[in-house]
């Protein structure tokens, strides 16, 4: 387990076409593809990811790296970018001004030992900073994934609705827990 006093350092660096084999290979394996849920192949990945990565689309994609070596993907966005999404989350209550991410440990090694609420809490504070004018983080998960949901509770998130998401995306349609973390008012705070 990550501690308060072990050091780890994250860096989010823009996902590049030289990124998408091995995003394509974490999204394959299984305790990445029970959770995420697309089409891992090559291409498929390419046409899901490439727009972005060219500049086509206004979610940002993100290859995390810890201490150097690749260790995770993460994905943001402000939800009033994606229309569809919003219209998805209308029934859970959630604030539809806020910025969503989506986020994935690739190396099952590293799985369980506290990597990925430390890695939250790097890319919450950065979410934070790149958009001041949203006032919450949302976030959806399965309820099925409980490590995920457990590390959004460890940051401070908070559950806001549990049911099906109806949406026209098979990857996020279904059972789902709606987590939000509201912006801290302490301008110096940041996720716990």
């Amino acid at each position: 387990m990550v501690r308060k006093t072990d050091r780890v350092a994250f860096a989010f660096r823009p996902l590049g076409r030289g990124d998408l084999d091995l995003l394509a290979g974490w999204l394959a394996a299984p305790h990445v593809h029970d959770w995420w849920g697309e089409d891992a192949d090559l291409a498929a990945v390419e046409a899901r990811y490439g727009p972005g990565i060219d500049g086509d689309d206004p979610t940002e994609y993100f290859l995390v790296e810890r201490d150097g070596a690749p260790f995770g993907f993460v994905q943001r966005y402000r939800l009033t970018d994606e229309p569809g999404w919003v219209e998805s989350l209308r029934p859970t209550g959630a604030p539809l001004d806020g910025a969503g991410f989506d986020y994935l440990i690739g190396d099952p090694g590293q799985i369980g030992q506290g990597f990925g609420t430390a890695m939250l809490a790097e890319f919450v504070a950065d979410t934070w900073r790149r958009y001041p004018e949203v006032p919450a983080l949302v976030v959806d998960v399965d309820p099925a994934n409980r490590r995920s949901w457990r590390s959004l509770e460890r940051l401070g998130f908070e559950r806001v609705w549990k049911g099906d998401l109806e949406t026209e995306d098979p990857a996020d349609a279904g059972p789902a827990l709606v987590y939000v973390l509201p912006r801290p008012t302490d301008s110096s705070s940041q996720a716990r």
